[in-house]
């Protein structure tokens, strides 16, 4: 019985329609990892973009990775990105990145800048920004090897990590490391300090503030796109009762292009890639909760007329009565989270209320 009403709940019957519309167009679906334990090991999910960056880089197919890592600015933890021309550069840059990052501004003057072939690894926006100057620039585009996305259903604004490191960093002194997420499953949550201690907390301390829309970028709202379009190759998390039970955590693969295919088949054949080929609807059903309800921009849109948010229609996804419901929760608690007083309430807030709250939100996600 229990088994039943979970599979009720994580499985959806997406029609072919809805694939296409969600997923985007695309050649092969895969479940992969990395074939080096150091590699998958401290991983957000199975670690296989790092390798298929690191066999790029020392196959010699490029010269460089425009990868994000994370960098402390006043002991606060920020994504930065960076050029890796190295394995241990690829390597330090592993895991999620849960804080806004600003492509345009940081990370498209160091491709322009870049002597070489070059792979990218960027957000679903981010690789659309992308897009639009390698149409302006045949240079840039000639330089670009392979883009790779991650699956992203929002950002969130730095003050939501801030907070979190000061309530764990009571005590401790300045934050000297920090993982948003590593290990198995959900994973779990890791800062270091400089008095030495470290402290490790399951990532749903971040997160359930994080899937609730507090502190969510406001771009965000406007973007349907959770599986990123643009690109040859997308990665994501595989969230289904199916992979939770395998010791070695996944990456969902969507090759969307020739050179993405060929890329994949390579690693694989090499052994630098572990795992099979996928139906897409096994990738549909790993993001089952959120990727509806992130490519329902319209529900956003009519909500947003009552809440004060400007957000334009921009596809043809039909609108549930459920879709309003989880809309109205997602802009009103973004926007609750950018007052003073509505921070403080969300921050003192007993963890058992916020857990309960979401579970709400989930179970009409799940509708």
């Amino acid at each position: 019985m229990i088994k039943r009403l979970r599979q009720a709940l994580w499985h959806k019957n997406f029609t072919p329609d809805q694939l296409r519309r969600y997923v985007g167009e695309f050649e092969q679906c895969y479940f992969t990892y990395a074939a080096d334990d150091a590699v998958h090991a401290n991983a957000a999910s199975g670690g296989s973009v790092s390798a298929l960056l690191i066999y790029l880089l020392e196959s010699g197919q490029i010269g460089g990775a425009l990868v994000c890592r994370t960098a402390l600015r006043a002991a606060k933890p920020r994504p930065e990105f960076i050029i890796a021309r190295t394995r241990e550069e690829i390597m330090v840059a592993q895991g999620s990145k849960y804080a806004a990052v600003y492509f345009a501004n940081d990370a498209l003057p160091l491709i322009e800048a870049f002597d070489g072939r070059l792979a990218v690894v960027a957000l679903p926006c981010d690789a659309t920004i992308l897009q639009r100057a390698r149409a302006r620039s045949a240079a840039l585009d000639a330089r670009i090897a392979l883009v790779i996305t991650l699956f992203c259903g929002h950002n969130s604004e730095p003050a939501l990590t801030d907070a979190i490191v000061d309530r764990l960093g009571q005590g401790h002194g300045p934050l000297t490391g920090y993982h948003w997420r590593i290990g198995h499953w959900r994973g779990s949550l890791e800062a270091t300090f400089a008095d030495g201690a470290q402290v490790v907390k399951p990532f749903e301390t971040f997160s359930d503030y994080r899937n609730l829309y507090f502190f969510a970028q406001p771009k965000c709202h406007h973007c349907f796109d959770h599986f990123g379009y643009h690109c040859d190759i997308s990665a994501g998390d595989i969230w289904s009762p199916r992979m939770k039970a395998n010791p070695i955590k996944h990456t969902a693969l969507i090759a969307r292009t020739p050179a993405g295919s060929a890329l994949i088949a390579a690693a694989l054949r090499d052994g630098v890639l572990i795992g099979s080929e996928e139906p897409v609807d096994e990738i549909a059903n790993g993001q089952a909760r959120t990727a509806p309800f992130h490519y329902s921009v319209n529900a956003r849109a009519r909500v947003g007329r009552f809440l004060g948010v400007r957000i334009k229609a921009r596809n043809d996804a039909r609108v549930r009565p459920v879709d309003y419901a989880i809309a109205f929760i997602a802009l009103l608690n973004e926007r609750v989270s950018r007052t003073r007083i509505g921070r403080a309430v969300i921050l003192r807030a007993p963890r058992p209320v916020i857990r309960l709250y979401l579970y709400l939100l989930k179970g009409l996600e799940s509708l």
